[in-house]
């Protein structure tokens, strides 16, 4: 059966960013969202440590997950993406963006992936946002072509691997539609979009490799990620 997936913007070769689309996975955030606003939301409290624990709750959703396993999605990753082999290689991570107390208004600044991944060189960056996100409000700023130029100078920091340089010329608001999906290389330098106005933006995000990929079997097929259970928050009187 002929798959639904149109390309809407980007050349993922040449730019190192595509943005695909489907009525199916419109339609799955649709989903997504009433589920965050009526179970989510509807639990906020004024603590923003707590709200920003159920934020994260909202990536291990089924739907969710059904989403980042979509045939559609895998499809685009084979057939547009040549991966021979697509897997999940990290957990499905959520990104608020608010200038409210839950988000304080925070944004990562110029990054790149690939070294809070360090799989396979091939590999790619789902994402996608359950609010329709434009070149207002809080957002996401990109820099086409940049992957190209291979890892930029950086320091690794807790937050991801932050680019030493801030300015860059050539950049690309995206406009990007809920349900819509971003496939980024994990080599692309790009940003949080921040912004004083009361919206807020919530995207998931989750990365895939090639279990194909030469290079990371030479490797070994390492990766950054790890299961860790930190087994003192009962004991510290935390639950």
């Amino acid at each position: 059966m002929e798959r639904e997936i149109q390309v809407v913007a980007g050349d993922f070769r040449r730019l190192g960013f595509e943005i695909i689309t489907s009525p199916t996975s419109r339609e799955q955030v649709k989903t997504v969202r009433r589920k965050f606003e009526d179970r989510v939301l509807a639990k906020f409290a004024d603590n923003p440590v707590r709200n920003r624990n159920l934020i994260k709750l909202l990536a291990e959703d089924i739907e969710v997950k059904r989403f980042f396993c979509a045939p559609d999605l895998i499809d685009a990753l084979k057939d547009r993406l040549r991966m021979v082999d697509p897997i999940q290689t990290g957990p499905i991570v959520t990104h608020y963006t608010s200038s409210n107390t839950t988000g304080n208004n925070y944004g990562l600044p110029y990054h790149q992936d690939w070294p809070s991944m360090g799989t396979s060189s091939n590999g790619v960056i789902a994402w996608t946002s359950i609010t329709d996100v434009g070149k207002q409000g809080p957002g996401l700023r990109i820099v086409p072509g940049s992957q190209s130029l291979g890892l930029w100078p950086g320091d690794q920091t807790e937050s991801g691997y932050v680019l030493h340089q801030q300015e860059i010329e050539g950049f690309l608001d995206l406009e990007i539609e809920a349900g819509d999906i971003l496939l980024m290389s994990p080599f692309l330098v790009h940003k949080t979009r921040t912004s004083s106005a009361p919206d807020w933006k919530l995207s998931l995000s989750c990365r895939f490799d090639d279990l194909e990929c030469s290079e990371w079997d030479k490797r070994n097929f390492v990766s950054a990620y790890k299961t860790t259970v930190d087994r003192q928050v009962y004991l510290s009187g935390q639950s």
